[in-house]
């Protein structure tokens, strides 16, 4: 026999499913949790009266209706197998001689783990990308500098911006939180798709890393259309009709296997 779930159980689950979808409906609260709407109704009260959560008409939502923006630490340990495949696809596109950038998602700094060590020029806002590249004699690092955004483990800012100009990029790596055939790829925080904007308008270019989990969503801020955008690297998982969207929208995407 199961058991049944407690109140506090309830709960977080609650909150980790509006942190993540940044609303909840009570009836697909109900159906997931194996509980009454009534029960639902009485958790997202108790909730909404600790300041936890936001009662709307139907359920409940964040303070801003959208998904908590994730730290990076968050962030890297999630979909680990598909950003390591996307990884190993990408290298193939890093050349000694050449100037890289790489933005502070998770999926990059994955391939900058594995990069050979051989001369490259490696322009990066991330400090996770600074950390690990620091100690190879070999490659020339560039930090954009620029205010330090803890949660994100990011530069940003207007520093940031002024160093993409002043140099020639070759190839760049970046991330996304979602990409969608009609519009193109988007970020969660604005800061950083500005950043993201003028790095895609400055590199020669973009190849943009993003799991099957990003295709086919949108987030607050777009940064690239998908003219912008030489291919996206992608985990295997990817629905066929999903490729065949981003394909007929004149946009590559390259599967990892």
């Amino acid at each position: 026999m199961v058991g049944v779930m407690l109140a506090p159980e309830r709960h977080q689950q609650i909150l980790a499913l509006i942190e993540r979808n940044g609303t909840v409906r009570t009836n697909e609260l109900a159906e997931k949790l194996q509980v009454t709407d009534e029960t639902i109704r009485r958790d997202l009260q108790i909730l909404s009266e600790n300041g936890q959560l936001i009662r709307v008409h139907g359920g409940a939502s964040t303070a801003s209706g959208r998904p908590a923006l994730k730290s990076f630490i968050e962030r890297s340990s999630l979909n680990t197998d598909a950003k390591q495949a996307i990884a190993r696809t990408a290298l193939q596109y890093v050349e000694p001689g050449k100037t890289y950038a790489f933005d502070s998602s998770t999926t990059a700094n994955t391939l900058v783990s594995i990069l050979p060590e051989q001369p490259l020029r490696v322009l990066t806002n991330a400090f996770a990308v600074i950390n690990r590249l620091v100690q190879y004699d070999n490659i020339d690092l560039i930090s954009t500098g620029g205010r330090y955004h803890s949660k994100t483990q990011t530069f940003i800012g207007s520093e940031s911006i002024e160093t993409l100009r002043r140099h020639n990029v070759n190839v760049a790596f970046v991330s996304c939180i979602g990409v969608d055939p009609v519009r193109g790829a988007s970020e969660g925080f604005e800061e950083q798709a500005v950043f993201k904007e003028q790095l895609v308008h400055y590199a020669e270019k973009t190849f943009l890393l993003a799991d099957s989990s990003k295709l086919n969503q949108r987030s607050d801020y777009y940064f690239a259309g998908l003219k912008q955008i030489d291919g996206i690297i992608t985990d295997k998982s990817i629905p066929a009709e999903v490729v065949d969207a981003f394909s007929t929208a004149g946009c590559t995407v390259i599967i990892a296997e």
